[in-house]
């Protein structure tokens, strides 16, 4: 019985976030994120930059992300808040993501949501 209490609560409390995350393609169509599993590179290590010149690696742009999901402080320090961007990100086949504080053109663009690029590495 508590068993089945806590994978509902679970359930709500997942289907409520989901709302804060959205992600875009990159021609900018608004993608699902049930659409969007897919393997990673191998790299289990998820990654946030802050510009593309600290990435080594070569990549491929994926997805874009907007969320509004509400953080303390600043977001990279929030455990709450990066553990669900992780978690978003990992499921959409990313390795990590690229913080784009200044780029405004992003689909739908809105001064209240931060964006990220999501990328894959090249094997």
């Amino acid at each position: 019985m508590i068993r089945t209490v806590l994978y509902f609560c679970l359930i709500i409390l997942f289907s409520c976030v989901d709302k804060h995350f959205i992600a875009y393609s990159i021609d900018g169509e608004k993608l699902n994120y049930e659409d969007l599993h897919s393997s990673s590179s191998g790299i289990s290590d998820f990654k946030l930059f802050f510009n593309e010149d600290e990435i080594d690696l070569e990549y491929t742009i994926l997805h874009f992300i907007a969320t509004d999901y509400y953080y303390y402080g600043q977001f990279f320090f929030d455990k709450n808040f990066m553990s669900m961007l992780k978690n978003k990100t990992l499921h959409m086949g990313a390795d990590a993501l690229i913080y784009e504080k200044d780029r405004t053109d992003f689909p739908n663009y809105n001064e209240n949501y931060l964006y990220f690029t999501a990328i894959k590495y090249k094997n």
